[in-house]
């Protein structure tokens, strides 16, 4: 059985609908007080009652709140190393539930970003290997072009999905994550 870390994205999406027919996968879903939070949420919940894939919702708002920098601005992102966390507590499920494996759908175009450079997730996957756990990086060499491939082979409809930095009820358009989606999702791409 593996853990897998959703956010509701192109990346966690394409894993669960890759990985959901095994029947011994479990989805976590981090509210971290991420602007997105919501809508994100949202598209985890549907994604896992489509594929029948059981999935924990935890809040940690307060944790996005306490770390979150000082002032009234509000940040996209408003936890530092959040995959730090989010692959510790999915290791803590993962062990809880007496599985051998985290999923996380970072891919290649996410090593411009420490927690998605390479010597960043080989030493989280050094970390859950000492507790006796894998950490699964099954696109760390595709682009998001090409998970996005992989997942139209699958069948997948990305509308479904939800990538906005700022949570909005309709994508702004404009964001790192909506511009990098929409270059992937383009036709041709």
């Amino acid at each position: 059985m593996s853990v897998l870390l959703l956010s509701g994205g192109i990346e966690s999406t394409t894993l669960l609908h890759e990985r959901s027919g095994t029947g011994d996968l479990r989805a976590l879903f981090l509210d971290y007080g991420q602007r997105a939070a919501r809508a994100e949420r949202s598209a985890a919940i549907a994604l896992c009652e489509t594929t029948g894939t059981p999935l924990t919702v935890l809040s940690l708002r307060g944790v996005g709140k306490a770390l979150a920098p000082p002032g009234p601005f509000r940040p996209h992102l408003p936890l530092n190393a959040r995959n730090l966390l989010a692959v510790a507590l999915a290791a803590n499920q993962a062990l809880a539930l007496k599985t051998d494996a985290v999923l996380l759908g970072v891919q290649r175009d996410d090593r411009g970003h420490s927690e998605g450079a390479l010597p960043f997730i080989m030493a989280l996957s050094d970390t859950l290997a000492a507790l006796g756990l894998t950490l699964e990086t099954p696109y760390r060499d595709l682009r998001k072009t090409e998970v996005v491939a992989r997942g139209r082979a699958l069948g997948i409809d990305y509308a479904r999905t939800y990538s906005c930095l700022l949570g909005r009820r309709t994508p702004c358009g404009h964001c790192p994550q909506c511009r990098a989606r929409a270059q992937a999702l383009a036709p041709g791409a």
